[in-house]
């Protein structure tokens, strides 16, 4: 087996081997696009059998946040084989190095395999669907803006550059004031809330209720941190968990707990 960098050439084995594990849609190895951005902005690596079929794939992706693995897949009839952890040593090649995060799917295979690489498990990624608020606090204002305007509120909030992410994910802006003063950035498109950041965790409930109403549809869904300040919030306002992942990552790394995450690009 041998792990090669990934070409175009590679899109349809990689969506094909997605689907195989339940990647679905926008934002997984079976949308070209999201696949494409990844090998345009990233890493992306895949493992070859002796007859050059492709068996498995991942990739990471650098940010504000660290070294991110967006995504690690094996073919799910080649479990258990240690392609895995081959693609994962070739992507992240010193495991000594800090800075690394992942969002892990609950495959019984992934959480030991990220644990050896010196991840440690933090808190589960929810995957929340629910009732747009209604209402919140008037003090917070969130207003819809041209998605590329984003990046650069994104920045102000958090001092990091997230350009390339921000050119991939479409959609509408989204901006939250707290009076004059600027609390929160984000995206979303068609009732969801891909991403938001929000440093400060006293805004973070209220910021996050004015970005969920600005999406204009009764039913959104977004991704937010199990100790995120509105999860109970919006549990009791009749939210359902779908899903959910597990942050892991090395000790150095910081994941905002008040962020709306991207499961995919953090």
């Amino acid at each position: 087996m041998t792990q090669l960098p990934a070409t175009s050439e590679d899109l349809a084995s990689i969506a094909r081997i997605s689907r195989a594990v339940g990647q679905l849609g926008a934002g997984s190895g079976a949308d070209p696009v999201y696949v494409s951005h990844l090998l345009r902005n990233g890493t992306v690596r895949v493992a070859r059998d002796g007859d050059g079929n492709v068996l498995g794939w991942g990739a990471t992706a650098t940010g504000p946040l660290g070294w991110m693995l967006t995504d690690l897949f094996v073919d799910p009839h080649h479990h258990g084989r240690g392609m895995g952890g081959a693609l994962l040593r070739d992507l992240w090649p010193d495991q000594r190095v800090g800075g690394r995060f992942t969002f892990s799917s609950r495959h019984p295979h992934a959480l030991p395999l990220y644990v050896r690489a010196g991840l440690r498990p933090a808190w589960p990624l929810l995957y929340l669907t629910g009732p747009a608020p209604a209402r919140g606090d008037g003090s917070y204002v969130a207003t819809a803006v041209e998605a590329t305007a984003v990046a650069a509120a994104d920045r102000q909030l958090t001092g990091g550059v997230r350009n390339a992410a921000y050119d991939y994910w479409s959609g509408v802006g989204v901006l939250v004031h707290r009076g004059s003063q600027l609390v929160a950035a984000g995206v979303a498109q068609d009732g969801t809330l891909t991403h938001l950041t929000c440093p400060g965790e006293p805004d973070a409930t209220q910021a996050l209720t004015a970005a969920l109403r600005c999406l204009g549809t009764a039913e959104v869904a977004l991704c937010l941190p199990g100790p995120h300040p509105a999860v109970n919030t919006l549990l009791r306002a009749g939210f359902r968990i779908e899903d959910y992942d597990l942050a892991m990552h090395t000790p150095d790394v910081q994941l905002p707990v008040s962020w709306v995450y991207s499961p995919a690009l953090g």
